[in-house]
């Protein structure tokens, strides 16, 4: 017990992950936990993130957490930090500062800076995920088992815009890796419990583990000859693989400033005479449950996995030469993608819609159907 109050915990999010995480770590006696997040709480949340209510909606995150999490363990320095962390020096202080660090963001962008800022400053990272009825945890940095890159050099674009809030979780689920995570914590805290590198993947009824690869040899950071030597060079990186550390995982980078279009702008081409089309590119399930009047599903799977097929089918579908694109998905993550991916086919006239049908309900229509 005198460990663990002597000890120091950084989780980033208070998500799913967080809300499973953090009542455990502080019912525990941790002595000092900080909490980083710079979401605020939605309706849509509280099925999985149990810490919040009805009327912590529009606040934020980590402020309502270290406000719940303070009444069960007066004895616990509690912080919240209501930010998302990114390469910036209070970030990387934060992560020298504290002895184990919790990535409870699900996000796989944060979860590479975190892998990096973690083993350059020498310290312990804990991954949480999860998504439907599957999750994973895993321990990196520890000992002398690898770093994240060893096992993924670079994200998948499959990996690195998947989210709860567009595929679904099952909420005991974030839950109870949650709660898991905090048991690997509290191991590594009291140097009980030494499982080593070890990969658990929950699948909602079982929980297996599988040992890791050890360390590469040619890993960009960790290997013999790394050519990731700072974080500097890591936001470079991250960079170039158009990578966003905040929650929302929004891109910008792959798609320049003067094609996004925010919601009201969008409304009012739309109506104008100008000729245009409405691209959606989320799935057919979302797409059947809610669209824009005279919407095109053409979903964004469809153009990464067939270019030539897409491009002929918009080409159909455009009539005048001058018709302006409106390339739209949920939140504006995959209509980033998206837009950056017909860019490259050669379309001109494309616009991509900043928030997504999110912001469409709360910007110009708030009819709009929430789901």
């Amino acid at each position: 017990q005198a460990k663990l109050r002597s000890s120091s915990v950084l989780v980033v999010g208070a998500g799913a992950l967080g809300c499973g995480c953090l009542p455990y770590l502080v019912r525990a006696g941790v002595g000092q936990i900080t909490v980083c997040d710079g979401d605020t709480v939605e309706l849509s949340n509280l099925h999985r993130q149990i810490l919040f209510h009805e009327l912590d909606i529009g606040r934020n995150k980590a402020e309502v957490a270290a406000e719940r999490l303070r009444s069960s363990n007066s004895g616990v320095d509690i912080m919240a930090v209501p930010r998302h962390c990114g390469y910036d020096k209070q970030t990387i202080m934060r992560v020298k500062s504290h002895d184990i660090i919790a990535d409870c963001s699900d996000n796989v962008g944060t979860r590479y800076f975190l892998n990096d800022a973690c083993l350059l400053a020498g310290k312990i990272l804990v991954v949480a995920a999860a998504l439907g009825t599957e999750g994973s945890l895993t321990r990196w940095n520890y000992s002398s088992g690898p770093c994240y890159r060893c096992v993924s050099p670079a994200p998948s674009h499959h990996e690195s815009h998947r989210q709860c809030a567009d595929d679904g979780v099952l909420g005991p689920v974030p839950g109870a890796l949650g709660a898991l995570q905090a048991l690997d914590i509290l191991h590594c805290l009291s140097g009980l419990g030494n499982t080593g590198s070890v990969l658990r993947v929950f699948d909602g009824f079982s929980l297996r583990p599988f040992r890791l690869p050890p360390k590469r040899r040619n890993c960009a950071l960790c290997g013999v000859a790394p050519s990731l030597v700072s974080l500097a060079d890591s936001e470079k990186w991250a960079q170039t693989q158009g990578l966003d550390i905040s929650s929302n995982n929004r891109t910008s980078n792959l798609c320049p400033t003067q094609l996004q279009l925010v919601n009201p702008f969008v409304s009012a081409a739309i109506n104008s005479s100008a000729p245009c089309l409405i691209i959606d590119v989320r799935n057919s399930t979302q797409f059947s449950i809610c669209k824009l009047p005279n919407a095109i599903s053409l979903p964004l799977r469809g153009i990464l996995q067939q270019p030539k097929v897409a491009k002929e089918k918009l080409q159909c579908a455009i009539t005048k030469q001058d018709t302006v694109l409106f390339i739209l998905c949920r939140r504006g993550i995959d209509s980033c993608f998206a837009t950056h991916t017909l860019l490259k086919l050669g379309f001109e006239n494309v616009r991509d819609v900043v928030g997504g049908l999110d912001a469409w309900r709360r910007k110009a229509d708030p009819t709009f159907p929430l789901y």
